[in-house]
């Protein structure tokens, strides 16, 4: 249990800090402000999954990344849209699918993540309209440019605050290739 664990979290490790180092980037490069005059309000969703169809993150690295838009400013729809329309394209996976599948394919695969962010963007903001957001955006006494140690620690940040359910994701997935016979799901599904 102990070394599927640490094989899962040696495989998960280069694209986590991966995310975490766009979110740090976007958090330092972008102005402030940035992220929530443009990730919020009508247009946000829209905007957001535009950023995100051609960033070439996995569904490990735009974790951090959304956490850190969201942290920024955006709201819970783009935050949402970008969160569902990244990890399924990136300009690397629509050239590789163009150039196996064609390019009708790689074009549906970009339509299919963009409606799809747009989607669950549109509906979380629907449902968040009447909820109050759970992370603090009160960042505003910030003042100036940022460093490299402000993106750093951005980055920190946000892997401080999901630490927990990453611990959880990984023993789970130990858990399940360790006691999970080989075949089960294949049995199942059958």
């Amino acid at each position: 249990m102990i070394e599927a664990s640490w094989e899962i979290l040696a495989q998960l490790a280069p694209w986590l800090f991966v995310g975490m180092a766009v979110a740090g980037a976007l958090h330092g490069l972008l102005p402030k402000n940035f992220v929530r005059r443009h990730l919020g309000g009508k247009g946000g969703v829209g905007r957001a999954v535009m950023l995100g169809v051609p960033l070439p993150l996995c569904s490990c690295g735009v974790i951090p990344a959304g956490l850190g838009l969201k942290k920024d400013g955006a709201s819970d729809g783009a935050t949402v849209g970008f969160l569902i329309s990244t990890p399924q394209t990136g300009v690397d996976s629509i050239l590789v699918s163009a150039s196996f599948l064609g390019w009708p394919f790689a074009i549906f695969k970009v339509l299919s993540a963009g409606i799809t962010g747009l989607v669950g963007g549109w509906l979380a903001n629907s449902i968040s309209d009447s909820q109050a957001s759970t992370i603090d955006n009160s960042d505003d006494s910030d003042s100036g440019e940022r460093t490299l140690a402000d993106m750093v620690d951005h980055a920190v940040e946000l892997l401080q605050s999901i630490w927990r359910w990453l611990i959880f994701g990984v023993i789970a997935s130990a858990a399940i290739g360790e006691f999970v016979p080989d075949g089960f799901f294949e049995a199942i599904s059958g």
